[in-house]
Parts: structure tokens; C-alpha cells; sequence
């Protein structure tokens, strides 16, 4: 009876050691998901634009570790971190990003510090920005606003090819976003002075104001019709393009809504698996304070994305005609 009992105090001390392995593995399995929610959590907390919503999107994260430990695929981990990350701050530049470290490469951020929603990040990186002239309407085609000086010297290239146009559409339909040098590049070909187009706002840092540029390498494109071919993924950088000229009333947008990423920052690495974009500031209108985050800008003829030149056109004949 004795042994018995030694037996099964025996056996009842390898269950409870074999259940504590257990929950020491799965204590182990979680730690990942874990650690990127309070990295996450932390610099957030620390550098998102707005305090307020930094406070609540931290503790939201510190709270919540529960409803990602059944998560094992982590692209789905990432996506839905940033899902509930949007419903929280409405931010379409939050984003969490499954992306391992490799050997040669960098953290993972995105040109220019701009987070694209695009998933097509080849586009991204080698799109051509070609031109043509249909009629007496010149097209230039802006795949993102970020390259090396080839790509802005492609861009003075287009400028000069068209200047002789009556009337231009710029296409940033698709256009993947970048960074404000190009965008003051060729902004500054609509205007004859110095422009301020658009200001900034950074938590903590005091406000910039955007202008023109002194010089470009071509000739200028003044006092001529200009528009500005738009659709949803139209975003980041290419809106504050688009942005600048509808806020000093230099250009019309044609097609639909833009993505409604009024937000800037950077993307920073919160683990060997996982990046985030996190936004630090936003642009904005300094005649109005407006800006459009979330909510997109609006065209002033809306058309279908893929018709937005032919109606670009149609009202460019049009006009002219009624003169």
C-alpha cells in the first residue's frame, strides 16, 4: 500500500512537473507577441502625434495582450494590430508590419520615411515617370516623389518635354508617396514666385512652413490650365503634392478621392520580425488649419479613376471653348 502511494506521489509530481513544461512552452510561444506589443506600446506612448490618442493607443496595447495569444501567423498578427490600431485613431498612416530581418538589408522603411498602403512595393521602386502629349495636353505620369537625381533629372526632362502644352494633367494615380524634396520640385513649376504651399506640425517641435523652391532646371508653367489626375491610392506624399496646389488654387483634381494619408513619421523596427510606421506630424492648409487625414481630398470632377485624363480633357475643351 505504502509503495503504491509512493507511486503515485511519484507519478502526480511528473504531472505537475510535465504540466509546468507545459505552461513554460507556451509562456515561451507567447513572448513574441508579447514583446512587439510593448515595444509597440512604448513608442507609441513616447512619439505618436497627438499625446491624448498616444495615451489611450499605449494602454489599449498593455491591456489587450489576450485577444492576439491565439494569432500564430504573424502577417495576420501584424494586420490585425493594425486594424485595431486604425479604429482607435482613425490614422491610415498606423501601421504594424511583418518584416523579418535580412542580411543586407536595412529596418524596413519605407522611401522617404512614408508609409505606402500599396502592396505592390516593386511598382514602388521602379515605376518609369514617362510623358506624352495628347492634342495640345501634355501628361506626365509621377509614380512616387522620391528617387535618386536621375529621377529628378527625369522629371525636369518631362517638365521641358511638355512645356510648350496648353494645358497639363499630372498622374498620380497609384502614386506610392516619398518625401517633400520632389514635391517642392515640382510644385515650384507652377508658380512664377516663391509659393508657401503647405506647413507642418511635429509633437514637441514647432511649426515648418513648406515653400517653393528658388530655381528648377526648366521653364515654368505658368498661367495655364493644370490638373491633377487622382484615385484612392493616391496617398502620403502625393496628396501633399496635391494638396499645396488646390490649397494656393493652382490646380483642379480629376477622378476619385485620395487615401487620406495627412500624417508623417517614420517606420522603426520593434522587433526582428516586426516594423512600425508611427506618425510624428501632419501638413496642412495655414490659411485654414485643415488638413486630410482620413478623410482624403476630394476631386473637383470626380470621374472614374481610369477616365479621370479623358475628363481632364473634356473640361480643359470645354473651358477653352467658352472664352
Amino acid at each position: 500500500m505504502n509503495l503504491n502511494l509512493a507511486k503515485i506521489g511519484t507519478m502526480a509530481a511528473a504531472t505537475l512537473i510535465g504540466l509546468a513544461g507545459c505552461a513554460a512552452k507556451t509562456d515561451a510561444a507567447d513572448d513574441w507577441r508579447a514583446g512587439v506589443i510593448n515595444n509597440a506600446a512604448d513608442i507609441l506612448e513616447n512619439e505618436y502625434i497627438y499625446e491624448d490618442k498616444a495615451a489611450v493607443l499605449a494602454s489599449y496595447l498593455r491591456d489587450n495582450h489576450a485577444k492576439y495569444t491565439g494569432i500564430e501567423e504573424k502577417s495576420a498578427f501584424a494586420k490585425e494590430l493594425t486594424t485595431d490600431l486604425y479604429e482607435l485613431a482613425n490614422d491610415k498612416h498606423l501601421r504594424v508590419f511583418y518584416a523579418p530581418e535580412t542580411d543586407g538589408e536595412g529596418d524596413g522603411a519605407g522611401p522617404e520615411g512614408q508609409a505606402s498602403p500599396r502592396p505592390n512595393i516593386a511598382h514602388c521602386q521602379t515605376a518609369a515617370l514617362t510623358y506624352e502629349i495628347a492634342g495640345d495636353v501634355g501628361l506626365v505620369v509621377v509614380p512616387r516623389f522620391f528617387g535618386d537625381e536621375a529621377y529628378g533629372a527625369k522629371l525636369d526632362e518631362a517638365m521641358k518635354a511638355v512645356a510648350d502644352t496648353s494645358a497639363m494633367a499630372l498622374d498620380l494615380r497609384d502614386n506610392c508617396g516619398g518625401g517633400p524634396m520632389i514635391v517642392r520640385q515640382l510644385s515650384t513649376y507652377f508658380f512664377d514666385e516663391k509659393t508657401h504651399l503647405v506647413s507642418t506640425e511635429a509633437r514637441g517641435e514647432d511649426t515648418r512652413e513648406r515653400w517653393t523652391l528658388d530655381d528648377v532646371a526648366g521653364a515654368r508653367y505658368i498661367d495655364k490650365p493644370l490638373y491633377i489626375l487622382t484615385n484612392k491610392h493616391t496617398f502620403s506624399a502625393a496628396e501633399s503634392f496635391t494638396f499645396g496646389m488646390k490649397a494656393t488654387g493652382r490646380a483642379l483634381t480629376v477622378g476619385e478621392g485620395t487615401g487620406g494619408g495627412g500624417h508623417f513619421g517614420s517606420t522603426q523596427r520593434i522587433s526582428s520580425d516586426f516594423t512600425i510606421f508611427v506618425p510624428v506630424g501632419r501638413t496642412f492648409d495655414p490659411r485654414s488649419g485643415m488638413g486630410w487625414e482620413a478623410t482624403g481630398i476630394a476631386p473637383d470632377i470626380e470621374s472614374a479613376p481610369e477616365d479621370a485624363f479623358d475628363a481632364a480633357r473634356a473640361h480643359f475643351e470645354e473651358t477653352r471653348a467658352g472664352e
